[in-house]
């Protein structure tokens, strides 16, 4: 074996030494040595008998001697060779050490502290070297830590360099040999657990890769190991003490118990032979299979070897570094103190570093001694590793620090789920209050700026960071303060040259920004050497000062997390699993932190197994999130409200449901549980006298628990809780509860709670009067203690415990903890102004400067030392209590990408801040780019998750850094912003919606700023930005006299002797350059591709900034139309989008049009109306289908440019695009139509002859060329108003009267083409729908084919001759009208002549019923025309129409009879004459087609109209007394009637007041005599003076007249029309008697107002008429007219009429003796008017009595007799004479027998003296 060789040369040098001879044992050791090694040849013999000279010779003192040796022993360990016992139980038998261990100590025991030779030290730290590293014999345990121990005593207390650095080296190499051989057994544990799960499900093997290392990251292994990851209550509750892991008195109270965990005896394990692992491929860790069972026990015991090594390794070094050091050892980097601490941790983050894994796995885990229960490596080393940072991380030595910082970016990077809690007070603590605190030195803010830029380049760090700490309730928002800390710095102002700057920007871009430089290269620590120590390193960039480099990190910071929000919002769900490309793929980092790595626990319940990963449950629920997040911001929001006004934040604590109610007790409760509120201001609102805060105090009091504490120490504890107010009643209502609590715990502690109440206000005066600095003389002992003699119950309390009272509260004054903090920091503030000469001057104050800043730190870095550890004591103390509901610390793995929106949204006011003002103040080129990148990656996030109000903000930032608006100006920067803009328009435009407007007015700008640089004149180019400032009136000025001038803005100087205004040449070239002019113009065609929503937003906004661009230069010669021209651009790229797209963006092209085109400025109109009409042109290139109304919504603009412009030119040129699409694109106009018709009709009303024959020869050629077109377009009905519209122009008369022939011609046409469905009136039915299965039409089916076609036309004609102005026209129309009715009202169903009735034929007459109807189209003069000519006409038509469609139309008649009252029923006596005759053409034409059932309804007429014109106010018209003062007014009607409105068409009431057929009385009385003779006689009762009347009164009288007359004109039309023998004959008997009975009702009527004479004075008094009213006419006339038609009815032997002589002579018979007897008593001289009336109807009584039949001759003459006799005593008249000659006769005959005699006298026939035949009954008699 070569191995002998070194072996026997070592020995045989020690046998040669001299210490060999000297020393007999060692000789003779060698000698047996040297002899066996020969004897045993090729085999070594026992190692005792080799290592027993070997040990001795190191013992010697020779330098050689022990070299020698100990390089041998080395060497044979490396060998293997001592590890391996002589037989089995040797040690054991001689009660010694095991070899191994006694070699290894046999090397250590050379070091002799810093006094050993510098050969022998190296040698020592080789040999021990040799040790550690062997694989094949691996040394465990006390061995292991013992070599590891001294190597780095030798790197401590070496005094040479070399040997320090080597020791070094040695020490990291073994450190890490020892946590790499764990990372190997993890590996090959999770191969063996993966093949295991292969082996039980098969199916799943897709999931797992054997040889894959990383698959760690799966959620594996057993649930104890992975409880043991997170804190699980378990090891929590056995370990005995109580709150977990603290830092003060951390050594007692760690989370995994290792106090009986020594370093294990030293033991050694062997590699196995290679075979095995095949073998463990079957699967030990399934539970089911017990294969290999033992040989898995095995392996895990032999893990468990080696992962307790590599924790007592790291405890070790934990250990060292937290030794506290004095204030002299903290600033000197040689002494062992500082190195030792520095070796520590450098160890500690090159471990941590390098072994990740180790670490993170859950498949390390570790025994807990006390529990014997697996726990995780973390957990373990956990606490260790946070003391360390606390101790070390606030350190004022900049070395330390950098290390800590490193340590910690580690947790942070990799390790945020275990340490989320303690990350939390790290970063509150130590790091982010470091960026506040001004006694921190600069350098270090550096390297923690360092430390942040890396953390936001992580995005799953920070969305983890929102998630954990920002959307959890119960700790501080820590993204949200991060993001505000660095927009704090990257916005202070700092004093730096541009030089600095350059420099600074230079450095970056190499990347050497850090000094120290040993955490870029990973794996080892720095050297420490103290050679390496004394040189101070100082980083790169001395000159360029700390502060800027600060600010221009902290800028870096805000872009570098803005990029990594886009990062992760883009990289969305599917990638959470990748690992990020810029993270070393080193095997043991994962990507900053796995989620399934470290946070498997919380996912597995107890008993469970672990889900497989292929079903994650997502934790980070967005919504669910952002709720807690809410919820917090409004707990934080109400806790704020709180300490500014309490009562307001209870209220709006209770109103957010943050107290779940409002009792005492809740409110108590919050209160005492939240710290985040102002003591100060919990002891205000619970001081307050109000009832309720007493019982919220009480209660608050009754929360804390004072049992089994000294008083003090209550009182302490109580005074913690809240402030105490300063007024004394406040105190004392404290004091008083606190007694009572605090006996109620401690019963006996005092004689009652008075004594406890006496000496809690003692103790508080106490502490006043010993610390206040107001008080001159302090309270002495003696003064205390006699303050509070007796107060125990009268007796005194023991005086030794009042002087401890005292001494603790001068020693430890009472004070609130939070406030004592605030003091010490700000006092540190306070004591050193000179912070930043020190930093700033550096070296030149050094000694003096130097240490005051470092003394204020140094103390500072130990309070903040001190408070980190109470808090993790705190910490833990909760963890302890919550351990049951270890819900609350879970760690939310980040997946969703939509986390970024919410977090973008709390904190983007901060980006703003910090990039605006940067990108405003800085000139570097280099940071204004980073702003805009910044400015862009925020504009991304705002637009992806739709945040309106930051999008808003943040692109209106960059659109005023263009500062376009300023050209002269301009910088570089501002065109950087311009293309910052244009890029964020050609990225995010699909979700830039109303921030479209402000890059499009920059675009606008731009075409300006060009145009200006091409040398066009700055003021007849105005700004569009500044529309919005321009006075309102501007933009209506016609004039272009107010031109740009008004507007340019005042020069503030002359530039110079040149009249232009200078532009930087470079920037004009910028803004042509190519870039940007592709750049816009790839703006405006990439429009095509936007949503279409976007495409909305996109026009929407370019017309807005279009309108500007006119509003501003409307009054210029040639307006700005750029945006308008661009708008027409995109409407080309965008044709090709789908209609339904193309209506939402015409919506506003549309009204954008329609607003230029009504522009004063004609530039401008005629530019957007040939836009438009290119547009359409181009629209109509594609067909549109049936249905669709497209074209009919784009041509809308033109129809309303037509209607409201006021210029001619104009109207022109919009007629003139119309007809030339007309002739260009006929053939494709489809829903077009009926927009130009719009056109057209809006032309045909203009006053100008030009356009309205322009429009009409248009319209015509349409009708002649396309009309089969427009009828299936439903354009029919449009090109009808057309012509309506040009029938109706009153200033071309021409041109009305060729519209009407056009219009009338339309009919015959229209009926021959095939388009209109009426053309197949053979395939129709009677009702008029079609049989087709579908009708041509394309009308919506619910309209009938008629009312499609025939009522617009009928309508047109309806609609002239109502409000035409011209009576040609109008007579026209109407006969047209009646005409086309008549020629083809054949085919019309029922239903069309109902519609015909109501909206045509019976609204001609709608005049009657209302003046308001007309009034507004005619005025009164053209309205009486219009009444007398045109209406009158249509009334006859309409008779005609009726009788000609009698079969039709016959159910209408009651219709036609309430049309002809109305006409009857008028004031105006020719219409209501007309009325009546219409009425009685009516019944003569139609007369032989009546049934029955008509006749009724005429006789119903008759009875109304007779009802209608019944005078019934006559009785009621008079007051009520006989004299009537001017003033009053008469009782009105009881209603009006229908006619209450009618019109006096001449001027005047159709009756004149003293002419009218009432005043038939012959007493016409003189008037009064004139005033010149004297007549001083009583005039009679008749005469009076005038009475006034008041017009109301006289329109009420004047009605009442009307009705009067018109009932006479009632009985004259009955007389005319019944004494027709064709009616007559017609007409049933049962009808003519109805109507008979109405004549006899008017006759009473009358009668019995003739009778009242009273009546009649007293209105003739009132002033009704000139003279005594009566009604002579109405009563004789009516009983004539009764009488004659009666006698024909008995008279007549037709067979109907006899059967109803019974009915007949009933009625005659009584009313002829009364109007005999009537007539017989009237007075001859005075009631001659009334003879002369009656006479004639009495002759026509007697002489149809005469002519009686026999009987009915005979039967009643007893009744005529005498009465007739009367006659003979009064003046008769020949008439009377001569019929009662006859009568007599005849009586004679039948009663007296006397023959027949016809004389001479008698009447020819009966029927020849009707009173009305001879005589017509005239109203105007």
């Amino acid at each position: 074996m070569s191995s002998i060789v070194f072996v026997v040369s070592a020995l045989e040098a020690i046998a040669a030494s001299k210490e060999a001879h000297k020393r007999q044992q060692l000789g003779e050791s060698v000698q047996k040595a040297l002899k066996d090694i020969k004897e045993q040849e090729p085999n070594l013999p026992d190692p005792e008998i080799i290592f027993a000279p070997l040990q001795t010779a190191t013992k010697s003192g020779s330098i050689a001697l022990t070299t020698t040796a100990l390089d041998c022993i080395g060497k044979l360990i490396s060998y293997s060779y001592f590890s391996v016992p002589s037989s089995p139980n040797a040690d054991k038998d001689a009660a010694r050490e095991p070899l191994i261990e006694r070699a290894i100590d046999t090397i250590c025991d050379c070091f002799q502290g810093e006094t050993t030779p510098v050969e022998i030290q190296l040698q020592i730290v080789k040999s021990l070297l040799a040790a550690v590293l062997n694989d094949k014999i691996v040394v465990h345990g006390a061995g292991l830590l013992k070599a590891v121990r001294q190597v780095y005593n030798v790197f401590l207390l070496s005094k040479s360099s070399t040997n320090q650095q080597v020791a070094q080296g040695t020490l990291t190499q073994m450190v890490g040999t020892v946590f790499e051989r764990v990372k190997t057994r993890i590996h090959m544990k999770e191969a063996r657990l993966n093949l295991s799960r292969l082996g039980k499900n098969t199916g799943n093997t897709s999931s797992y890769t054997v040889d894959a290392p990383e698959s760690i990251n799966e959620t594996v292994g057993t649930n104890e190991e992975n409880e043991a990851v997170t804190e699980t209550p378990m090891e929590a509750t056995e370990d005995g003490d109580e709150p977990k892991l603290t830092l003060k008195d951390l050594e007692h109270r760690k989370s995994f118990d290792d106090s009986q965990m020594g370093e294990g005896p030293t033991m050694v394990t062997q590699v196995k032979p290679a075979q095995s692992s095949p073998r463990s491929a079957s699967g030990q860790i399934a539970s089911g299979s017990s294969i290999d069972d033992a040989m898995e026990s095995e392996e895990a015991v032999e893990d468990e070897v080696f992962i307790r090594d590599a924790y007592l390794v790291f405890r070790s070094f934990c250990n060292l570094s937290t030794k506290i050091l004095a204030a002299d050892q903290l600033y000197d980097l040689k002494g062992q103190a500082m190195r030792s601490k520095l070796i520590s941790l450098h160890l500690i983050h090159t471990l941590l570093n390098n072994n990740m894994l180790v670490f993170t796995s859950p498949l390390c885990t570790i025994t807990n001694s006390k529990s014997n229960e697996p726990t995780g490596f973390l957990q373990a080393i956990k606490f260790y590793l946070c003391l360390s940072i606390t101790r070390n991380g606030a350190s004022s030595v900049d070395r330390v620090f950098e290390v800590c910082c490193e340590i910690f970016w580690l947790m942070l990077k990799f390790m945020r789920g275990p340490f989320k809690k303690e990350i939390e007070v790290f970063l509150n603590e130590i790091y982010l209050a470091l960026l506040e605190r001004r006694t921190a030195t600069v350098g270090q803010k550096v390297y923690f700026m360092g430390i942040l830029q890396r953390l936001c380049a992580d995005p799953r760090a920070l969305v983890e960071t929102y998630l954990n700490y920002d959307c959890d309730g119960n700790v501080d928002n820590i993204f949200q303060a991060l993001i505000e800390d660095l927009s704090k710095a990257s916005s202070s102002a700092v004093m730096v040259s541009p030089l600095h700057q350059q420099q600074y920007e230079e450095k970056a871009a190499k990347g050497s920004m850090n000094g120290s430089d040993w955490q870029a290269r990973d794996t080892l620590p720095p050297p420490l050497s103290t050679a390496h120590m004394s040189t101070h390193y100082e980083s790169v960039d001395a000159e360029i000062p700390k502060e800027y480099i600060i600010k221009r990190q902290a800028l870096d910071c805000l872009v570098e997390t803005l990029r990594s929000l886009v990062n992760w919002s883009q990289q969305g769900i599917a990638e959470v699993t990748d690992s990020d490309p810029n993270v070393r793929a080193s095997e043991d980092f994962r990507e900053s932190l796995d989620p399934s790595g470290n946070d498997s626990s919380p996912r597995i319940v107890n008993g469970e197994t672990p889900i497989p990963p292929s079903t994650p449950i997502v934790d980070d629920d967005p919504e669910q999130l952002e709720k807690e997040k809410q919820r917090k911001t409004a707990v934080s929001n109400a806790i704020k409200q709180f300490n500014f006004k309490p009562k307001r934040g209870i209220k709006l604590l209770l109103s957010d449901k943050i107290i779940p109610s409002d009792s005492a007790e809740d409110i108590a409760e919050f209160l005492l549980r939240e710290e985040r509120l102002d003591k100060a201001q919990i002891g205000e609102f619970l001081g307050e006298g109000e009832e309720k805060n007493i019982a919220i105090m009480h209660a608050f009091v009754d929360c804390m628990d004072f049992t089994k504490r000294r008083f003090v120490d209550a009182l302490r504890q109580f005074l913690q809780s809240f402030r105490l107010p300063g007024e004394a009643q406040k105190i004392d209502r404290f004091m008083l509860k606190f007694a009572n609590r605090y006996v109620t715990g401690n019963p006996n502690a005092f004689a009652n709670a008075d004594t406890a109440y006496i000496l809690a206000y003692s103790v508080i005066l106490l502490n006043t009067d010993l610390h206040s600095s107001k008080v001159a003389r302090r309270m002495t002992k003696e003064d205390f203690i006699k303050n509070n003699r007796g107060i125990n119950d009268n007796a005194n309390l023991p005086e030794e415990y009042l002087n401890g009272i005292y001494d603790e509260i001068a020693s430890d004054e009472i004070v609130l903890r939070s406030e004592r903090e605030t003091a010490a920091a700000m006092g540190i503030t306070l004591q050193q102004p000179s912070v930043g000469i020190a930093a700033g001057l550096g070296q030149a104050l050094a000694t003096v400067g130097r240490d005051l800043q470092r003394e204020a730190y140094t103390k500072h870095a130990e309070e903040i030392s001190a408070r980190s550890e109470q808090l993790f004591k705190s910490l833990y103390r909760k963890e302890r209590k919550n351990a049951s509901r270890t819900g609350t610390s879970k760690f939310i793995p980040a997946t969703s990408f939509k986390h970024v929106g919410p977090m973008f949204d709390v904190v983007w006011m901060s980006f703003f801040s910090g990039l605006s003002g940067q990108m405003q103040n800085a000139h570097n080129i280099e940071i204004i780019k980073l702003c805009m990148e910044g400015m862009k990656l925020a504009v991304r996030i705002a637009c992806l998750f739709d945040l309106e109000t930051p999008r808003e903000a943040f692109v209106s930032a960059l659109k005023n850094a263009t500062n376009l608006n300023n050209p002269t100006e301009m910088m570089a920067k501002n065109v950087e912003a311009l293309k910052i803009l244009l890029e964020i328009a050609q990225t995010e435009g699909n979700l830039l919606k109303e921030s479209w407007r402000d890059i499009l007015m920059c675009v606008s700008q731009l075409d300006r700023l060009q145009l200006i640089s091409d040398g066009v004149d700055e003021g007849s180019i105005p700004d569009v930005s500044k529309a919005r400032i321009v006075h309102p009136s501007r933009q209506d000025t016609g004039s272009s006299r107010k031109s740009s001038q008004s507007i340019r803005p005042a020069r503030p100087r002359p530039r110079g002797p040149t009249s232009g205004t200078s532009y930087s040449m470079e920037i004009a070239m910028e803004s042509r350059s190519d870039e940007v002019i592709k750049a816009v113009d790839r703006i405006f065609t990439n429009t095509a591709n936007l949503s279409g929503d976007a495409i909305v937003h996109f026009v929407r906004a370019l017309t807005e900034v279009s309108w500007e661009e006119i509003k501003i230069s409307g009054s210029n010669e040639s307006p700005r139309t750029y945006s308008l021209q661009k708008l027409v651009e995109i409407s080309y790229y965008n044709m090709t989008r789908v209609r339904f797209e193309w209506t939402n963006i015409w919506l506003v092209l549309g009204e954008h049009f329609n607003r230029v085109g009504c522009h004063n400025n004609t530039a401008v109109v005629f530019f957007a109306l040939d836009s438009l009409r290119q547009l359409s042109m181009r629209f109509m290139e594609i067909e549109e289908l049936p249905g669709f109304k497209f074209q009919k919504d784009f041509l809308k603009p033109f129809e309303h440019v037509m209607s409201n412009s006021n210029v001619v030119a104009v109207k022109d040129m919009t007629l003139r695009c119309l007809i030339q699409m007309i002739q260009a694109r006929g053939e494709n106009i489809r829903s077009g139509w009926r927009t130009m018709f719009g056109v057209f009709t809006v032309a045909a009303r203009e006053p100008y002859e030009s356009i309205v024959n322009l429009a009409f020869d248009n319209v015509n050629q349409v009708y002649k060329t396309r009309f089969g077109v427009v009828i299936s377009q439903g354009a029919f009905a449009d090109l009808i108003v057309c012509l309506t519209e040009f029938s109706k122009n009153m200033r071309f008369q021409k041109k009305g009267l060729q519209a009407m022939e056009t219009l009338k011609s339309i009919i015959p046409t229209m009926l021959k083409t095939p388009e209109c469905p009426l053309s197949h009136k053979s395939i129709v039915n009677s009702d008029g729908s079609a049989k087709t299965s579908e009708p041509l039409s394309k009308q919506p089916s619910r309209t009938t084919q008629e009312e499609a076609f025939w009522f617009p036309v009928l309508f047109a004609f309806h609609d002239v001759l109502m409000t035409g102005e011209d009576l040609e026209v109008r007579s026209n129309a109407l006969n047209y009208l009646f005409e086309s009715i008549i020629r083809y009202g054949g085919d019309f169903p029922t239903d069309f002549w109902d519609i015909l009735w109501r909206q045509l034929l019976y609204p001609i007459f709608m005049v009657l019923k209302s003046k308001s109807e007309m009034s507004n189209v005619l005025n009164h003069e053209e309205l009486s025309v219009w009444l007398s000519t045109t209406m009158i006409q249509a009334l006859r038509n309409m008779i005609t129409l009726f009788t000609h469609y009698f079969e039709s139309l016959e159910y209408m008649l009651d219709r036609y009879m309430d049309l002809l009252a109305m006409c009857i029923c008028q004031e105006n006596d020719t219409i209501a004459r007309i009325g009546s005759n219409c009425l009685q053409q009516l019944i003569l034409q139609n007369v032989t087609k009546f049934q029955p059932t008509h006749w009724s309804k005429i006789v119903g007429a008759f009875v109304e109209l007779f009802e209608r014109t019944t005078a019934y106010q006559l009785f009621s018209a008079a007051t009520a007394s006989g004299t009537v003062n001017g003033g009053e007014t008469a009782s009105p009607l009881e209603e009006p009637g229908p006619d209450e409105q009618s019109l006096k068409i001449n001027g005047s009431s159709g009756t004149s007041t003293d002419d009218t057929g009432v005043n038939d009385d012959e007493a016409r009385t003189p008037t009064a005599s004139s005033n010149e003779l004297e007549d001083y006689k009583p005039q009679s009762g008749l005469q009076q003076q005038p009475v006034v009347v008041t017009a109301a009164r006289r329109r009420f009288f004047n009605k009442i007249i009307t009705r009067c007359v018109l009932q006479l004109l009632m009985i004259e039309t009955v007389n005319e029309l019944f004494s027709n023998d064709a009616v007559y004959a017609q007409i049933p008997s049962p009808e003519l008697l109805r109507l008979m009975g109405l004549l006899k009702k008017s006759f009473l009527f009358a009668k019995k107002f003739n009778e009242n004479k009273e009546l009649r004075m007293r209105l003739w008094r009132e002033g009704f008429m000139k003279q005594p009213p009566n009604l002579l006419k109405q009563e004789s006339g009516s009983a004539a007219t009764y009488v004659s038609i009666l006698l024909r009815m008995y008279h007549d032997e037709g067979e109907e009429r006899k059967r109803n002589r019974d009915d007949t002579e009933a009625a005659l018979v009584p009313l002829c003796a009364d109007i005999i007897r009537g007539f017989t008593q009237l007075e001859e001289e005075s009631q001659q008017r009334n003879i002369i009336a009656w006479r004639p109807v009495v002759v026509d009584v007697m002489e149809g009595y005469t002519t009686f039949p026999k009987d009915g001759f005979e039967k009643y003459i007893e009744v005529f007799y005498p009465i007739c006799v009367e006659l003979l005593n009064r003046d008769i008249g020949v008439e009377i004479r001569t019929a009662l000659q006859s009568m007599l006769r005849r009586v004679g005959e039948i009663k007296l027998g006397i023959p027949e005699s016809m004389s001479p006298g008698s009447p020819t026939s009966i029927h020849s003296s009707y009173p009305f035949g001879s005589r017509r009954m005239s109203r105007r008699d």
